[in-house]
Order: structure tokens, then C-alpha cells, then sequence
């Protein structure tokens, strides 16, 4: 078994139509997240936070999808994914997420 979190760093051009996808496992097989909580943060140096867009592609294969929200600046962040298995809370992903500013249609 790896060890969790795993580390994903991710990069995003604010303003686009930006997802990622992952699959989470244990011991080769899928963990089935039916009964689970999946949430996700970005975090600023300074603190600040931001809560990214979680959705379950396939909650019995193990599948989750981020997305940014709209009011996301451009910056670098630490973010995670954290699953609350009734109770049992473990973060399966961390990482860096850098997202860059947009300059067509930039916004504020």
C-alpha cells in the first residue's frame, strides 16, 4: 500500500473549464465512497482559503472529480482531499496547485 496522502501538484489556467480527476484505491480495488463526505481546500501562504469543487464521477469506483470555483484568484496554493468515511476521516491527496491568471476575458 502507498503511502497517503499521495502528492499531486496540479496547475490550472483560471478561467478555463478546468477539472481533475482521481481514483482512489486500497489494495488495488475501489474504495466505494456511497456513504462518504469528499471535500477539498486550497490554501493561501497568507491563509487564505478557498473551498474547491468536489463531485463524485462514480461514488461505488472510487471516483472524484475537482473543479475551481469561480471566485478563485490566480495564485499558489496547498490544497487537499479529504474523505469522512463515516467517521473515519483520511486525506488521500495534497499537493501544490498553482493557478495561473487568464488574460483574454481576465477577471478579477
Amino acid at each position: 500500500m502507498s503511502a497517503l496522502p499521495a502528492r499531486v501538484d496540479l496547475e490550472a489556467y483560471r478561467g478555463d473549464s478546468w477539472s481533475q480527476g482521481f481514483r482512489f484505491k486500497r489494495e488495488g480495488a475501489a474504495v466505494d465512497l456511497s456513504d462518504s463526505i469528499v471535500e477539498s481546500q486550497a490554501r493561501t501562504a497568507d491563509d487564505e482559503t478557498y473551498s474547491l469543487l468536489v463531485t463524485l464521477d462514480d461514488a461505488v469506483d472510487g471516483r472524484v472529480r475537482l473543479r475551481l470555483p469561480s471566485e478563485l484568484p490566480a495564485a499558489t496554493y496547498e490544497y487537499d482531499v479529504e474523505v469522512d468515511d463515516l467517521g473515519v476521516i483520511t486525506t488521500w491527496v495534497r499537493g501544490t496547485l498553482i493557478v495561473t491568471r487568464d488574460v483574454t476575458n481576465e477577471h478579477d
